[in-house]
């Protein structure tokens, strides 16, 4: 048994057709992407001894750090990244997670 995308259509009550809710996703600049979606740029690699293990995505653990809980008096733009992060999380980890375990 599988989860298709109808399943997530019904669960979450969010469109299948039309235009994907991210658009297109690039390597370059996806941390200035991720800062435009949920308000917080994840931080440079600053290893130069060792290439970066994540040329793009981020750990679980940071997301977790950055948006643990929302703050009970947020504005409703804060509310919405606070939203878009639990999604993405959710979906990241629970519904299509992939081998690494650790990244989103």
């Amino acid at each position: 048994m599988s989860i298709t995308l109808e399943d997530i259509a019904m669960i979450s009550g969010l469109p299948i057709e039309g235009r994907a809710l991210t658009g297109k996703v690039r390597v370059a600049g996806w941390r200035q992407q991720v800062a435009a979606l949920v308000g917080v740029e994840p931080e440079p690699w600053t290893d130069e001894t060792r290439k970066d293990p994540r040329p793009s995505g981020v750990l679980f653990s940071w997301i977790q750090r950055h948006f643990h809980r929302c703050p009970t008096d947020a504005s409703p733009l804060v509310v919405d990244r606070f939203a878009r992060a639990y999604l993405w999380n959710l979906l990241t980890q629970v519904v299509f997670p992939d081998g690494t375990g650790d990244t989103a």
